[in-house]
């Protein structure tokens, strides 16, 4: 009975691994893949379960250097090395909304419609990525004041 038992379990761990194989990527990275790779990561929302808000933070741009480029790169993952997809300015506001080391995931209106609801004040049924309306990405934290949350 016992030697049944561990043969079924070592049956299903295959079964497993053999499923788990067949799901892998075999393509070779191309040489931007191999800089880029892993560093893209969506800016998820709902942490704080299905009765709070999506995110559970709000701030505020600050602390930009005017003498310097004057404005915060935002970013596709949580590291310089990640693309920049947008810059911000000083006072911009932000929800945020997940934050990875000295990194935060936000979301925030676009600077042509600053009024935009972005709906990051509202709960979401569970943790998921932020899919619009607003802008996403990720900054630094070194520029984000809290201003409530």
């Amino acid at each position: 009975m016992r030697d049944r038992f561990f043969t079924a379990v070592a049956l299903g761990l295959l079964a497993a691994a053999c499923a788990q194989e067949a799901e892998r990527d075999d393509t070779p990275p191309t040489p931007l893949d191999r800089t880029t790779r892993n560093l893209e990561r969506p800016v998820m929302v709902g942490f704080d379960g299905p009765r709070f808000d999506a995110c559970a933070s709000f701030g505020e741009v600050y602390n930009l250097n005017p003498q310097g480029d004057n404005f915060l790169s935002v970013r596709t993952g949580p590291s310089s090395s990640a693309q920049e997809i947008d810059r911000i300015g000083t006072g911009t506001g932000v929800s945020m909304c997940q934050k990875t080391g000295g990194w935060l995931g936000i979301v925030y209106a676009p600077s042509e419609e600053p009024d935009l609801q972005c709906g990051t004040g509202s709960p979401v049924g569970s943790v998921r990525a932020y899919d619009g309306p607003c802008r996403s990405g990720w900054v630094s934290d070194d520029y984000i004041r809290l201003i409530a949350g």
